[in-house]
């Protein structure tokens, strides 16, 4: 190697690192800046390119990452984070369609990442294909049963198909693994609620709202429950002008 040759690969490293460290500042667009010059001078560092579309990503600007994205997939077809990359940038910018190729692609070259695969589940969830996104979520949970993630996913899309009964069962096994896990408090108490058994639902608000007593979700709780208790007080009224 040139004396030129080492000086242009360090060269290119110290602007991979600059841009490092813009990330870690939050400079996103600097860090663009040195993401490219060091491209400019070493056009074959894949991690570079990945580097580059992830300042995009948070930038918002989806078809640059994934023109990147692409060129770094010409330089090499088996790296996992190119494809998995790809599928989220394509799911950020509305294309399900497109992600559901690049995350089954990541999964052959990585079969055991289960980010990729619930990725995979969400695109399909998008093509309105909740069949194929089940399916997916029981092949992950019989080797992950306690993959709490995966069970909240099935139990989100259970409630957006209707199947209220369902996500209670998915959201009271979420329970079994993490007991004060307070999304499942908040998932069973709307199941309850839209099932009619207002009982039930209180009481997993009231857990809901023990667990976080100061956010917006635990306002609107309880004028729920102030709601539902006014409506078992006008019912009881009516029940002793009818007596």
């Amino acid at each position: 190697m040139t004396i030129q040759a080492t000086k242009n690969i360090e060269q290119a490293l110290n602007y991979h690192t600059a841009a490092q460290n813009f990330m870690k500042q939050k400079q996103y667009k600097n860090a663009v800046v040195s993401y490219l010059n060091s491209l400019m001078i070493d056009k074959e560092n894949i991690k570079t390119y990945i580097s580059l579309s992830k300042a995009y990503k948070i930038l918002k600007e989806y078809d640059k990452a994934v023109k990147y994205l692409n060129m770094a997939k010409k330089i090499s077809e088996e790296t996992f984070e190119i494809h998995y990359e790809l599928g989220i940038n394509h799911l950020l910018n509305a294309e399900p369609y497109k992600a559901v190729f690049c995350f089954q692609k990541a999964i052959m070259l990585n079969p055991k990442n289960l980010n990729a695969q619930i990725q995979l589940a969400i695109s399909h969830e998008l093509l309105e294909e909740p069949e194929i996104s089940l399916m997916i979520y029981e092949k992950i949970l019989e080797e992950r049963p306690d993959f709490i993630l995966c069970h909240n996913h099935k139990a989100g899309l259970y409630m957006q198909l209707g199947e209220f009964e369902e996500a209670a069962k998915v959201f009271k096994q979420i329970l079994k693994i993490k007991p004060d896990y307070f999304r499942a408090n908040l998932g069973l108490g709307i199941c309850f609620d839209k099932l009619e058994k207002r009982h039930f639902a209180v009481r997993y608000y009231k857990k809901y709202i023990v667990e976080k007593p100061d956010s917006d979700t635990t306002k609107a709780l309880v004028g729920r429950i102030v709601e539902i208790y006014s409506k078992k007080s006008n019912t009881r009224k009516r029940l002793k002008v009818v007596s």
